[in-house]
């Protein structure tokens, strides 16, 4: 039976975080995008962009905040989430084209190829890029630790 107290350590794995923003922020894109274009009556292009925009700078905010644990988000953070967004984008528009264009493969198959890469490369530029954890030096620590790591030798 699930219980909040079985919940809570699978919710506090930042992995398991980060799928829950990038799959909710997927289908507040999309209410987004339909509202600029739909209600608003703005061009496409510029719902797309103002609908990605508003994602991204959102997404990254609980992505420091609360996925990475981060207590401010930063501004050189931000910027690098910017730059690993696009990266990921260009790379997934880049294999849809190789794929559908120049191998001939069906567009949905190479949309969904596209974006199994651009996630990967996503998680990879998230996890060991923007918010990759430093180590900690050796002289850094508990002074009982120390004792205790010290008396053990």
């Amino acid at each position: 039976m699930l219980t909040l107290k079985n919940i809570t350590p699978i919710i506090n794995n930042r992995m398991v975080r980060w799928w829950i923003v990038g799959i909710a922020f997927m289908a507040i894109n999309i209410v987004l995008l339909d509202w600029f274009k739909g209600t608003l009556s703005w061009s496409l292009p510029w719902a797309t962009v103002a609908s990605a925009e508003i994602c991204t700078i959102t997404r990254y905010v609980i992505n420091d905040c609360w996925v990475f644990g981060n207590p401010h988000p930063t501004w050189k953070r931000c910027g690098e989430y910017h730059i690993a967004n696009a990266s990921s984008f260009f790379v997934w528009c880049f294999i849809i084209i190789a794929l559908g264009e120049k191998l001939q493969v069906d567009h949905r198959i190479a949309a969904l190829l596209a974006t199994v890469v651009s996630v990967c490369l996503s998680m990879a530029t998230n996890f060991l890029w923007i918010w990759r954890r430093t180590p900690q030096s050796k002289s850094v620590g508990n002074p009982r630790e120390k004792l205790q790591a010290t008396s053990e030798k």
